[in-house]
Formats: C-alpha cells, sequence, structure tokens
C-alpha cells in the first residue's frame, strides 16, 4: 500500500507518459538555494539525460506512468560506423536524474524525502507499461539520432563541439516546431488510428495591464486518448503477431512534450550562440556504453531493443547514492 504522506495531485485518467532527451548543457543550479540540493545536483553536472515532462508526480506518490519506446533500435551511421543508443544504461542514467530532481522538489514541497519503496512501485509498474504513440516515438528517436548526428559526430571527428550543439538544439527546435504548427498527433486505441489535434485555439479575455483587459486569442491544449497495454512479456508487445493483452484507455496532453521541449532548445540557443554554457561532452556517454560506436552494423538481437522490462535497472542502487534531504522520514 502507498505510504500515507503528502503527495502530489493527480487524476486517475492521465496516463503519465515521459521519456527521456539528451541535453548538452549542464543543469543550471542558480535555480536551487539549499546547500544539499546544490551538493546533490552538482554530481549529475555530466548527467546529459533529461526527462521530459518531468513527472516527479508519479514517482514521489509511487504511482504508474508510461515510458515511451521507439519501436525500433535507435542508430544512425557516421562514416563507416554504426552508432547505437543503448537503453538500458541511457534509461538508467535517466531515471538517475528524475529520482534525484524528485527529491528536491519533494523535500522543497512537503519537507519530506522520498521513500524507495514508493520509487520501487512506480518503477516496477511504469516498466511494464506500453502505450503505442507512434509520432511521439518516432520524433524522440529523430531527437537521438539528431544527437549522434551533430554532437557525437563532432566529437569522434574532433569537430567544434560548440557549433555541433547549436546545430542539434535547432534540429530538435525544427521538429518541435513543425508538431506543434501542423497541430496533429496519431490516436492508436483498440486497432484503430485517427488524427487529433494538439491544441485549439480559443479567443479569451486577459489583462494587459491591472485594470484593462484585452480579447486575445488563447491556446489550450487537448487531451487525446491512449491506450495502456501491460505485459510481463515486453518483447511480445512489438510482436506482429496478435497477442491478446488487457488494455485500459487513459488520456494525455501531447502538447506538453513538444512545447516543454522547444522551450529548453531556444534557451540553450540562446546561450550556445552568446559562448556562455559550458558543454557536456559526449565522450562520456560513450564511456559509460549509453552511446555505441560499432564497425560493423551488428546482427539482429534485443540488445538495443526497448522492449524490455528493464529489471536490469537498480532502483535501491540509485536511491544508496544520495543523501536523503530529510533521513529521519527514512527511519
Amino acid at each position: 500500500m502507498p505510504s500515507k504522506q503528502a503527495r502530489f495531485e493527480t487524476f486517475k485518467a492521465d496516463a503519465a507518459p515521459f521519456f527521456f532527451y539528451i541535453d548538452v548543457l549542464p543543469l543550471d543550479l542558480t535555480q536551487y538555494e539549499i546547500p544539499h540540493h546544490i551538493t546533490m545536483l552538482k554530481s549529475l553536472r555530466s548527467n546529459s539525460i533529461m526527462p521530459i515532462p518531468l513527472r516527479v508526480d508519479r514517482v514521489y506518490n509511487g504511482e504508474p506512468s508510461i515510458l515511451v519506446r521507439p519501436r525500433e533500435p535507435v542508430t544512425f551511421p557516421i562514416g563507416e560506423n554504426w552508432v547505437y543508443i543503448n537503453p538500458i544504461p541511457f534509461l538508467n542514467l535517466g531515471i538517475e536524474k528524475l529520482i534525484y530532481l524528485t527529491e528536491t522538489r519533494a523535500s522543497i514541497e512537503f519537507t519530506s524525502s522520498l521513500k524507495v519503496e514508493d520509487v520501487n512501485r512506480w518503477w516496477n509498474s511504469t516498466r511494464m507499461h506500453y502505450s503505442k504513440l507512434k509520432y511521439i516515438e518516432e520524433d524522440f528517436a529523430a531527437f537521438l539520432k539528431a544527437y549522434i548526428y551533430t554532437v557525437v559526430k563532432a566529437e569522434l571527428d574532433s569537430e567544434d563541439l560548440n557549433e555541433a550543439a547549436i546545430k542539434y538544439c535547432e534540429l530538435v527546435r525544427e521538429i518541435c516546431e513543425k508538431r506543434i504548427n501542423q497541430n496533429q498527433i496519431l490516436v492508436e486505441v483498440k486497432g484503430k488510428e485517427r488524427i487529433k489535434r494538439l491544441y485549439k485555439m480559443k479567443e479569451g479575455k486577459v489583462f494587459e495591464t491591472r485594470f484593462k483587459r484585452a480579447t486575445k486569442d488563447l491556446l489550450y491544449p487537448d487531451f487525446v486518448d491512449i491506450e495502456i497495454m501491460n505485459h510481463e512479456n515486453m518483447q511480445l508487445l512489438n510482436n506482429e503477431e496478435k497477442v491478446k493483452i488487457k488494455t485500459q484507455v487513459k488520456q494525455y496532453i501531447p502538447l506538453l512534450f513538444y512545447d516543454d521541449l522547444l522551450e529548453c532548445m531556444l534557451q540553450n540557443i540562446a546561450i550556445l550562440e552568446n559562448e556562455e554554457g559550458e558543454i557536456i561532452s559526449p565522450s562520456s556517454l560513450i564511456e559509460k556504453d549509453i552511446v555505441v560506436v560499432l564497425e560493423d552494423e551488428p546482427p539482429k538481437s534485443n540488445r538495443y531493443s526497448w522492449f524490455q522490462d528493464f529489471n536490469e535497472i537498480n532502483i535501491n542502487k540509485i536511491m544508496n547514492s544520495f543523501e536523503p534531504t530529510f533521513p529521519y522520514d527514512l527511519k
């Protein structure tokens, strides 16, 4: 049973899908004031994998969310080499950052630390869920390929990392802007495909000054349906053969992915163009076997598949890697 404690407000109908992207700049620690949090997050300065949206609510509450899973291994050729994203260490580093950020947020919000049983409950349910999110899966695979094509290539070829980082951010920005401008997302539910909009525009009243209101077009994000599948063998979910799986339909806001990431990329571009940022070298991802450079295209195997149960990810180890803000809560 969930721990009896203050909790983030969540909604049962919200499926809470999320994924990770690779950032090129370290966390901005100036937004944190508590010394313990700053010390914690300094250890993540070389961790370039960022969760989006930041579902600290589900992690802290111990409630399930949906991990976006690219349907094919993420790879891109560079010269005679093939570069792959290795899912297990990629997710391990991303989840580490998500847990650290949840600890900082929750300890400020509730003056309470994360509990390992809640985080394990969240991950053990999340890792066995899957939803078909074709456009988002394809776009996030494209983001990772863009990183390989620009930043990883620059590292391997000893080229300018700052220019490569700007190019990467611009590619991601273009994908986000295109999706937002098209205002379309594919919904796959109960074997049927439909195109839904990301948002609608409506006239609304806004205060331009304290005593003056004006009528403007306002953007309202749309909720769209998402079918959630839960299976003990994730490999079967990507099999072309029909597998009988019990499903449930919830909703989510797809605009969150693109709007949040677009804002991040615009900020990055502004910093990088002024040569103010300290770029995170992709060498650390290569050293940690997250970015894998192979001389030949490997034979087909499940090593780089995203349809795994990811039971190798050790939540207890991550939780033991930092001191809780309020250790007395864990007694």
